[in-house]
């Protein structure tokens, strides 16, 4: 089977991982986290857990989490994290399972999919899986939040698709500079997905490339309409939907952030 996801198995990629995440629409999501951990508690289940960005921040502050993700490699890039924060990390579990398919034998006070990874989540049969997966794990009265993007149809089909970003950053560790380019982007307007193939490159103090690898993922795209009606048939009650994580009101393209509460 083709791995759809493959930027999250490639070395380079899952290494230049925190360089390029949060940040843009998802700024203070992080802060976000914390503060609904503060009001709905926890034993925590954060799904698409990768590197630990969102896990750490909320072990620290206390709380049990269980991280769950699908990349062995991505998750050992967390384990390592926790191993500067040792008293932290006795309340943190990581756990290598598919979303759409998990048992873990216990329920959750708050259930959070992080960072749009839902939207890894490509056809209506999976979403009802993840999210009918997720209710087993809730009793009624806990709560979900689900963030995801609203897609903005210039951007998917507007002339600028034909562009090539390119991002920079500087990598502690190494030294080096990470390049982040796009090579390709294939947009499926039948089955509401978006392809792109990214090429990451690292780069001396020479300015010299001294490794790059390509890496790819496929997101799916769902209108607001099209979530409500997956929450309410999966056992969930909306109960807040953002447009950031500043809690401003539902918008246009921006993102989907809901609150939904087990029922």
């Amino acid at each position: 089977m083709t791995d759809l996801n493959n930027h999250y198995n490639i070395g380079l990629a899952v290494a230049a991982y925190d360089l390029f995440a949060g940040g843009g629409m998802l700024t203070g999501d992080i802060e976000f986290y914390l503060d609904c951990a503060t009001r709905f508690g926890d034993p925590v289940l954060e799904i698409g857990v990768g590197t630990g960005r969102v896990l750490l921040p909320l072990i620290n502050a206390g709380y049990e989490v269980v991280g769950l993700d699908l990349s062995s490699k991505m998750l050992k890039v967390a384990a390592e994290k926790m191993l500067a924060h040792p008293e932290a990390a006795t309340r943190a579990h990581l756990i290598e399972a598919d979303m759409t398919n998990f048992d873990l034998g216990r329920q959750f006070s708050l259930v959070m999919i992080t960072a749009r990874s839902f939207q890894h989540v490509v056809t209506p049969k999976e979403q009802r899986s993840t999210l009918s997966c997720v209710r087993r794990h809730m009793t009624i009265g806990d709560h979900l939040v689900l963030d995801l993007f609203d897609p903005s149809f210039e951007v998917l089909f507007g002339e600028n698709t034909k562009t090539l970003p390119v991002r920079t950053a500087h990598d502690p560790g190494s030294g080096q500079k990470i390049r982040r380019s796009r090579v390709s982007i294939d947009v499926d307007p039948q089955r509401q997905t978006v392809r792109e193939t990214l090429l990451f490159e690292a780069i001396d103090e020479r300015d010299k490339v001294v490794a790059k690898e390509e890496a790819s993922w496929t997101l799916r795209w769902s209108s607001r309409q099209e979530i409500a009606y997956l929450l309410e048939l999966t056992g969930f009650e909306v109960v807040d939907e953002f447009s950031d994580f500043s809690c401003s009101a539902p918008a246009y393209a921006r993102e989907q952030l809901w609150i939904a509460r087990a029922t």
